[in-house]
């Protein structure tokens, strides 16, 4: 006699499987229940009895992969001590990837993938009650970083692990573009690197102590080179009005010298002033 609930079970697993063998080709959006239902070889009414609907079916397969995920990475983070430094921070945020087991018929590249956009999914909120359950943890983590960084400001840290994060989508996702014979331990050591070189502690607090200056132009008002050369100008303009060449000479600056002819052959011919134009869109300096 067959076992009902073994025989569910299998299925189950299945539908899984099979769609997290077409997220790592497409992504969450792309993947139909027609798709899930021929790749698992099960009914398509299978989806719905199972899950309730092909939006449960995609909230298993999240849940399935983040939850011991999150789970890993509290228990990483909350191992830390005081004297834990910001390396051992990022590892233990990103190591439990590398715990994850990848489902039967995906190879390491593909499994990747499918962690990436299930990461990208909760970042983007598709899934309210896994993505908020996400930004507590993200929100964690920021805490974390700012125990270590005392000098920066709460909002520069956000917006780095902002960034962060979405670099280790992109290297989840797309991280075969780098690394030909792409590794995940690689990919999460590179990734570890680049996070601790973002968040150079030493280097902003140095920078901030010696009083380094913004380098941030500062407003400056009009001087005198300035109001100069606006005075060339127009004096060049009301001498191209009278057809003459411009004689005037403005705080020693002989015009008709400083103006050769090549130079006023390359400017382009300016339209008369015909009977009825009241001098309506002339150029104005001041």
């Amino acid at each position: 006699m067959i076992d009902l609930r073994v025989k569910g079970e299998a299925t189950k697993n299945r539908l899984i499987e099979a769609t997290e063998s077409l997220i790592a080709n497409k992504c969450f959006e792309a993947v139909s229940v027609r798709d899930i239902t021929g790749l698992a070889k099960a009914n398509v009414a299978a989806v719905n009895y199972h899950y309730g609907s092909r939006e449960g079916l995609l909230g298993a397969v999240l849940d399935f992969r983040m939850k011991p995920l999150s789970a890993e990475r509290v228990q990483g983070l909350e191992a830390l001590t005081e004297a834990s430094s910001l390396r051992e921070i990022f590892q233990a945020w990103a190591e439990p990837l590398l715990h994850s087991t990848a489902s039967k018929g995906l190879n390491e590249q593909a499994h990747a993938r499918v962690l990436g956009r299930c990461l990208e999914v909760l970042a983007a909120g598709t899934f309210a009650e896994a993505s908020a359950a996400s930004r507590l943890l993200d929100a964690t983590l920021q805490r974390v970083v700012a125990s270590r960084l005392s000098a920066w400001k709460a909002d520069e840290i956000a917006w780095r692990l902002h960034f962060a994060q979405g670099a280790l989508i992109h290297l989840l996702v797309h991280g075969a573009t780098v690394q030909d014979d792409f590794r995940l331990s690689k990919a999460i050591a590179q990734w570890v690197e680049a996070c601790v070189a973002q968040f150079d502690a030493d280097s902003v607090q140095e920078r901030r102590a010696s009083g380094e200056k913004s380098t941030t132009r500062p407003k400056t008002k009009s001087t005198a080179p300035m109001r100069q050369m606006a005075e060339v100008v127009s004096a060049v303009m009301e001498a191209d009005e009278d057809d003459q060449p411009p004689t005037t000479v403005i705080n020693g600056v002989d015009i008709e010298e400083e103006f050769t002819p090549a130079v006023a052959a390359s400017k382009p011919a300016r339209c008369k002033k015909g009977k009825t134009d009241e001098g309506t869109g002339e150029l104005f300096l001041f």
